[in-house]
């Protein structure tokens, strides 16, 4: 091949890169192409003048691993004068070179030392190393050639003006722009993790409107149904399971708000994707219906998939929010929305189509790059760019099109986990057992709110429980150290001392008894806190009288 022709399909190669390892692998291609046998590519640290190995190639055996950091800073190392004097310094008989052991200091006389590592490596070959350059003249890497065509010494004329010296030109400048793309992707990473939680607060928000809507319908059938009640005894007895339903759908609205607010886990996680999805769309169903937005849902049964819950969270509300603005401009008699779930090849697909006028051409290639909106006011365009950048850290993509008859239709796809998997999903109530025979055990309850303690001791007291109460921690801790009790049921969110510490407190004070936790808060976010584990269960509100009794009758009979 003609140097020219040879020259300009190097460039080509390392123009073409743009990421650090296929800046690399085309480095390591390339120099092979230009007879070297070894090669060893490095990246400068200005800071502190180290040398780390990206790539080492001894004919054809790759021992990057087994490559030390190197310094510059020796300047009787062969690499040290080079960076000196800016320049590739050639070494034709490395025999002559004094070998220094790992650590020992490199300078002291005028004689080139190799570390021992470097020289088993050469096996005796000429070899050629120096900086690798930016735009600006500054160094921004490194680079070392031996064994040219088996173990000939390598031409000056190839460094100096040649070849080698216009590829190394290249090198630099591509290794430059590779290090600037990753420190660009890992802003991008950070800017995408504070979109997303900012986004989590808007879309609480949003959702918090639609779940107003309904716990006030419920909250306003559970007094109605009070008000029935206190007309009779038999009226009263009438309604009960009326409010009970009501409450039940109040704390179950509560719990999927929670799931929404909860943030993204730290490590990746397993979720129910068909679950998340109702979550949503219960959410949703006041705001789609005061819409006139016609909802089409089918939800096969997928297996789990890896995915963090809040990540689909997002992205679900996302689509259903952005198809909804779609719809505005659309005759309320034509305002559809579909949904489908289902499996597909050890996958998990997510579909999302409206019957809105569509994805405009222009957008449709840069639909989910930061700031492509089409939307007016003080949308910024990133709900899409940091959703499409949420799923790839889990291996998921997100894809949009318009349909054939019209309207936009975006597609995720998730993969499945593994079978067995668990799964991070709506916590599940138990069927509650009856109520147990009555007993005589003695029960403290602590609560800051009055309400909550008196009805736990007017309903445990008729069963033959002996109920103390308290509203404080100072006052519950009087109490433990004072009675012994069997069981304390305590809340978590109190003033002046959170319920988390409480158990240890206590165990402090000589409690033995058993001890449950109470609280209206996330329990899948206090799973996390270490000081759960002190406590014998944890018991979520609102709970019903026999969840109540079933979980006091298992401690005590255990």
């Amino acid at each position: 091949m003609e140097p020219l022709d040879l020259l300009a399909g190097l460039t080509g190669r390392l123009a073409a890169a743009e990421r650090l390892d296929d800046v690399v692998e085309a480095a390591t291609a390339a120099s092979v192409q230009l007879g070297f046998g070894d090669v060893w590519l490095a990246v400068f640290d200005a800071a502190t003048g180290g040398l780390t190995t990206l790539k080492e190639l001894i004919d054809g055996v790759d021992p990057t691993k087994a490559s030390p950091l190197r310094s510059t800073s020796g300047l009787r190392l062969p690499i040290g004068q080079a960076f000196g004097d800016r320049r590739m310094i050639n070494v034709p008989d490395p025999e002559v070179l004094r070998i220094v052991e790992r650590g020992a200091p490199a300078s002291g006389d005028d004689d080139l030392a190799l570390p021992r590592l470097v020289s088993e490596h050469l096996r005796g070959h000429p070899f050629a190393c120096g900086p690798l350059m930016t735009s600006r003249g500054e160094p921004i890497g490194a680079i070392g050639l031996s064994s040219y065509h088996g173990k000939q010494a390598i031409p000056d004329v190839l460094l100096e003006s040649g070849l080698v010296r216009a590829f190394t030109d290249h090198l630099g400048i591509a290794l430059e722009r590779a290090l600037h793309v990753a420190r660009l992707d890992d802003s991008l990473r950070s800017a995408h993790s504070v979109i997303a939680s900012d986004a989590r607060i808007k879309a609480v928000g949003e959702l918090a409107a639609g779940v107003a809507h309904d716990l006030n319908n419920l909250a306003g059938i559970a007094l109605l149904a009070i008000g029935v009640g206190q007309r009779s005894p038999a009226d009263a007895v009438s309604v009960l399971p009326r409010i009970e339903r009501a409450n039940r759908a109040i704390g179950e609205l509560v719990a999927r708000l929670q799931r929404v607010a909860r943030p993204p886990a730290a490590e990746p996680e397993v979720a129910r994707l068909h679950e998340i999805v109702e979550d949503i769309l219960i959410m949703t169903r006041p705001m789609l219906r005061d819409r006139s937005i016609d909802v089409d849902i089918e939800i096969a049964a997928v297996p789990p998939v890896r995915c963090d819950p809040a990540v689909i969270h997002q992205t679900v509300l996302n689509l259903i929010v952005n198809a909804q603005d779609a719809l505005a401009d659309v005759h309320p008699d034509r305002r559809r929305l579909q949904l489908r779930v289902f499996p597909d090849n050890g996958s998990v697909r997510l579909v999302v189509a409206d019957s809105g006028p569509g994805i405009a051409p222009a957008m449709l290639g840069r639909l989910f790059q930061p700031f492509a909106t089409t939307k007016a006011g003080a949308h910024l365009g990133l709900g899409l760019a940091a959703t499409y950048t949420s799923l790839q850290e889990y291996g998921g993509r997100i894809e949009a099109r318009n349909a054939p008859g019209g309207g936009a239709v975006f597609e995720v796809t998730l993969i499945a986990a593994p079978a067995g998997t668990p799964a991070s999903a709506a916590p599940h109530r138990a069927p509650v057992a009856e109520p147990r025979a009555p007993r005589r055990d003695k029960i403290l309850a602590v609560d800051d709110d009055p309400d909550v303690v008196n009805i736990i001791r007017e309903y445990l007291e008729p069963l033959g429980y002996e109920v103390a109460t308290a509203t404080g921690p100072a006052q519950a801790l009087e109490a433990v150290a004072a009675h012994g009790f069997d069981l304390v049921l305590c809340d978590i969110g109190m003033p002046g001392q959170s319920g988390l510490e409480m158990p240890r407190a206590m165990r402090e004070r000589g409690y033995g008894g058993k001890l449950v936790l109470m609280t209206g808060w996330d329990s899948h976010a206090l799973s996390a806190d270490p000081r759960i584990s002190e406590a014998d269960t944890l018991l979520k509100k609102p709970f019903l009288g026999t969840e109540l009794i079933d979980a006091i009758g298992s401690l005590l009979a255990s």
